[in-house]
């Protein structure tokens, strides 16, 4: 059940109870730009809730300043996942919705009822098996906008190729041939937002792609089939 080690640090601190100032100091030697406002009570006794900003993420660190706890906390009564607060989210939508609607490639619903982001790259072979049911997505009511997420390490030339997609006169048709058949359009060059969506997607925590983000910001890796996708779009809405 559970597959998540806490990865508990000591910061070197000896009081038994540090102030805000306190943990912010020991914080600094690991991590820049932490203020008193990112520093909130988490829902559990004891343990502080500390926002980070680049990659936006929130961690554990206890009251005393002296752990950090990084991973998944587990109630063992209810083997359910304890909650965060929803700040995290919030700034992820916040820094997904500053990226303009023309500068995405979007796949609209024709009964659009809900919509995801998808940071993808064109030679990732799942994010290939998600365009491959954007259809069915699209007959679910879901939208996708894509957004460029490039993994240099893994898929040296995709950046490229999207740059050359994103540069077509129809991205969408440009993205669905190098889908199907491998075929890069032969657009020129011109000023666009492969790179900097890179960017977004770095300081958001994409490590992977396909990353699917709701519509509250929750960050989905990986692929999901269009009705799995539908049914965590559903609990995260509470219907």
């Amino acid at each position: 059940m559970i597959k998540s080690l806490l990865l508990v640090i000591a910061l070197l601190s000896n009081s038994a109870f540090a102030t805000k100032d306190e943990v912010i100091q020991n914080l600094s030697r690991f991590f820049n730009g932490i203020d008193k406002k990112d520093i909130t009570d988490s829902p559990f006794k004891g343990v502080y809730e500390v926002i980070t900003y680049n990659p936006i993420d929130s961690m554990l660190i206890s009251e005393d300043g002296q752990y950090l706890i990084q991973g998944d906390v587990i109630n063992i009564k209810t083997r359910s996942l304890i909650q965060k607060s929803s700040k995290v989210k919030n700034l992820k939508l916040a820094l997904i919705n500053t990226i303009k609607d023309s500068d995405k490639i979007i796949y609209k619903a024709q009964n659009e009822k809900y919509q995801v982001h998808v940071f993808t790259d064109v030679d990732c072979p799942y994010c290939r098996k998600l365009h491959n049911s954007i259809g069915q997505m699209n007959d679910l009511g879901i939208s996708v906008k894509y957004l460029a997420s490039p993994l240099a390490s893994l898929h040296p030339k995709a950046q490229a190729k999207m740059q050359k997609i994103w540069c077509a006169d129809d991205r969408n048709q440009a993205m669905d041939d190098y889908n199907d058949s491998g075929t890069i359009v032969d657009a020129p060059n011109c000023d666009n937002p492969v790179a900097d969506q890179l960017a977004i997607s770095k300081q958001l925590g994409v490590t992977g792609t396909p990353a699917i983000f709701l519509s509250d910001g929750t960050h989905l890796p990986g692929f999901l089939p269009a009705d799995k996708l539908l049914s965590k779009i559903l609990v995260t809405l509470g219907k």
